[in-house]
């Protein structure tokens, strides 16, 4: 489905199904942000109740894991959010 890392191919490679008139635009990001934004603050109250570490050691830790996160999961989500969207697409 990618031809980069977030670039999609014009279409499959083994069926030829046209990726082009599947456009997810900014759904990708928005769920990606909300998802690891809801495991982040769960993982930061969580430390902060057991351990209470100094905060530049929660920055140290929490914003690298944030950033590998993020990026991470986003080619993952924008692939489920064009899969949803061809699936729930109305033949015209």
């Amino acid at each position: 489905m990618f031809s980069g890392y977030l670039s999609v191919s014009p279409a499959c490679r083994r069926c030829g199904l046209d990726f082009e008139t599947i456009r997810s635009d900014d759904a990708p990001p928005y769920f990606t942000i909300a998802i690891v934004g809801h495991l982040m603050v769960a993982a930061l109250l969580l430390t902060e109740q057991l351990a209470a570490p100094p905060s530049w050691v929660e920055l140290a830790i929490f914003l690298p894991l944030t950033l590998a996160l993020t990026l991470a999961l986003l080619p993952f989500v924008k692939g489920a959010v064009m899969g949803v969207i061809w699936t729930t697409k109305r033949p015209d």
